[in-house]
């Protein structure tokens, strides 16, 4: 289930302002806030974090409404969060999201990025953290069809079993193998998939 406070509803608004497919993304919010709770035991993260991940879950995709070839959705998301006027977001808060967005796919955080070279310590720890959950969210419906629904995550010496119910036709299995890599560099541990139906 996904909480609900005022910044969430805040992003929850924008996201139905520019979302595409609100389907989709409020599945992999799901997914997002599951993997959070199950994975709390190696985080030990709190609710603020898990408000600030629900806020790039829900608003991870709006960057199609104008993406070109030249300016990737993952970047124009990241803008969009960056420039909308919020309420309930402080500026560093703001900036926090976009990076989550922005890391959603493609590269993992670089100390040859601008903006995430200047975070501090702590929040590039926390920023792994939540985007490596976050990318494995989105891979886990890589199809946009909802297939998978959470079940259960076991914490294991040398893998994060997720289990879920459902059929996976292979896209899961092939997203989280392609971008399940900040996960494992900031678990210890890579995101294996488990389907039942």
């Amino acid at each position: 289930m996904i909480p609900d406070s005022p910044l969430i509803r805040e992003a929850s608004l924008l996201m139905a302002q520019r979302e595409k497919e609100p389907r989709h993304v409020r599945h992999v919010t799901l997914w997002s806030v599951f993997l959070f709770r199950k994975l709390e035991p190696l985080h030990r993260l709190k609710a603020a974090e898990l408000e600030l991940l629900v806020a790039g879950s829900l608003l991870h995709d709006i960057g199609w409404s104008t993406a070109t070839e030249e300016r990737p959705h993952h970047k124009e998301s990241a803008r969009i969060i960056r420039e909308h006027s919020w309420e309930k977001l402080s500026k560093t808060k703001r900036d926090f999201v976009a990076l989550l967005a922005r890391y959603h796919r493609k590269s993992i955080p670089s100390p040859t990025h601008r903006r995430y070279q200047n975070l501090p310590k702590d929040q590039k720890k926390t920023l792994h953290l939540l985007a490596g959950i976050l990318r494995v969210a989105d891979a886990i419906d890589r199809s946009h069809q909802q297939n998978l629904h959470p079940s259960d995550l076991m914490i294991q010496p040398d893998a994060c079993l997720i289990l879920a119910e459902g059929k996976d036709s292979g896209d899961a299995q092939f997203g989280i193998e392609r971008k399940g890599d900040l996960f494992q560099k900031t678990f210890g541990r890579p995101p294996l998939l488990k389907a039942t139906s």
